[in-house]
């Protein structure tokens, strides 16, 4: 960073970061309608709903946990190899997954010192790397896209100083009147207007293929426009739950069958017995008697009568389809530490490591450009240090040393490990000593008596 820069980050601190103003700048653009509500998919949705914050928070959390290293690319075959064997993820067999490990440690270099890796590691001044990372996962699981811009100190060609996640429903693409296939920038609609080039913003999403000429498909399409009515069933079964539970009253009517009924009087003290002798904790299973034949009304149904918790249970299931997180990890009644171990494995496979490998490229291709003499540089997520993907270690190593035919490097490749390439003793093949023909197997044992006598003669004797 150059003295200008410096300044003009200082002066930043002041006047502000975003380029903020109070009309549009827009020259040949035009802007385009997002037709989804993402506002209140935040507000009603993740705000609102409960079970949609609790997935969407743990999805979120653990798509910030994946460490972010800064690599630089020594190995064009290798690293391109290696794109291919993860084009969407780990494989998921473990000989595959050595594989790919192998042709990443050819291919990638790790860098040590490169203003990229503080950036990475503090993005800005309130958000650490993790939390900087959820929140992009976050936002783009809410809206259907995730947003990040460059803070570049105001010069267009300057590296970036910050990065800061925006917010995705108060985004606004410009779109060129003559192309709209792609964005030509992007506005921050918050209060004011902050006009952002389309180089200092990452604008992550999902596919949207609700296609047109007006260019609304460049905007994500959110998880919750698919699931608008799965969550509102969910929200109006907790406010069900909720009334029922603070309008508790009476449960039910007593009276007395036939013509004559009861008096005022009758009434009040069959009242006062129901309550000593039915009513209340002290009166459980106890047996009551009565002098009369009575009949009931019952005036209240409880939530499962009126099918709220089968309904409650259902919306759950099916928002958790809607954002690809295994319902067995938000259903107590059927988890056991088996399936919750699988169930978390899949979901780490299927939707974590997929979701990053897409943001890796995008990432890669929206930073790389910032810093000068940048071709050989690449932002990688270890997906590794992921607990989900480490088997046993004992049941590993204890697998790997029966396959006697690979070499000790081999065997620590197949690890996932480092291998030893400058001891010539860690390539060679090892066979174990117990090992015997099968053609051997069951063959008598050869006659040792003249080896005994030869021994005799040298004064060699067995047990002296």
């Amino acid at each position: 960073m150059n003295i200008k820069q410096r300044v003009k980050y200082a002066l930043q601190a002041l006047t502000g970061r975003l380029p903020f103003s109070n009309f549009s700048m827009l020259v040949n653009g035009q802007l385009v309608s997002n037709f989804q509500n993402t506002t209140d998919y935040v507000r009603n949705g993740y705000m609102g709903n409960a079970v949609v914050y609790s997935i969407i928070s743990f999805a979120a959390r653990k798509f910030g946990s994946v460490p972010v290293y800064v690599y630089e690319i020594v190995d064009e075959k290798e690293f391109k190899r290696y794109k291919a064997l993860t084009p969407g993820g780990m494989p998921s067999t473990r000989a595959a997954i050595a594989e790919a490990l192998k042709a990443r440690k050819k291919a990638l270099k790790v860098v040590e010192r490169h203003p990229l890796i503080e950036l990475l590691k503090r993005p800005n001044p309130t958000q650490g790397g993790s939390a900087f990372f959820e929140n992009l996962f976050g936002f783009k699981l809410i809206t259907g896209a995730g947003t990040a811009w460059a803070n570049r100190g105001g010069i267009e060609t300057g590296e970036p100083l910050e990065l800061w996640c925006l917010p995705s429903q108060d985004i606004m693409i410009v779109v060129d009147r003559e192309d709209y296939l792609v964005p030509a920038g992007y506005q921050l609609h918050s209060g004011y207007i902050a006009n952002l080039r389309k180089e200092d913003v990452l604008y992550w999403k999902y596919w949207n293929p609700d296609w047109d000429v007006n260019g609304t498909h460049l905007y994500g399409l959110a998880p919750l426009k698919a699931g608008s009515m799965i969550a509102n069933e969910r929200s109006k079964a907790d406010r069900a739950s909720a009334t029922m539970l603070q309008n508790q009253g009476s449960k039910g009517v007593l009276f007395a069958k036939g013509d004559k009924g009861m008096s005022v009087e009758q009434r009040d003290k069959l009242e006062d017995r129901i309550d000593q002798e039915v009513n209340g904790i002290r009166n459980a299973s106890r047996v009551s008697l009565a002098n009369a034949e009575l009949g009931y009304v019952d005036l209240g149904r409880s939530s499962h009568d009126l099918g709220v918790e089968v309904a409650k249970r259902m919306s759950k299931e099916d928002l958790c389809n809607v954002f690809g997180v295994p319902f067995v990890l938000f259903d107590n009644s059927k988890a056991t530490y088996d399936n919750v171990e699988k169930a978390m494995k899949g979901f780490v496979t299927n939707k974590i490591i997929p979701e990053w490998c897409g943001l890796r490229d995008d990432f890669n291709s929206w930073i790389k450009p910032m810093y000068k003499n940048s071709g050989k540089l690449w932002v990688e997520p270890d997906f590794s240090a992921l607990p989900e993907l480490q088997e046993d270690l004992e049941k590993q190593v204890n697998a790997v040393m029966k396959i006697w035919p690979l070499t000790p490097n081999q065997m620590l490749e197949y690890l996932g490990w480092e291998s030893d390439d400058g001891n010539p003793l860690m390539n060679e093949r090892y066979i174990p000593a117990n090992l015997v023909p099968l053609s051997e197997v069951g063959m008598p044992a050869d006659d040792i008596n003249d080896d005994v006598e030869k021994l005799a003669k040298a004064g060699i004797v067995d047990y002296k």
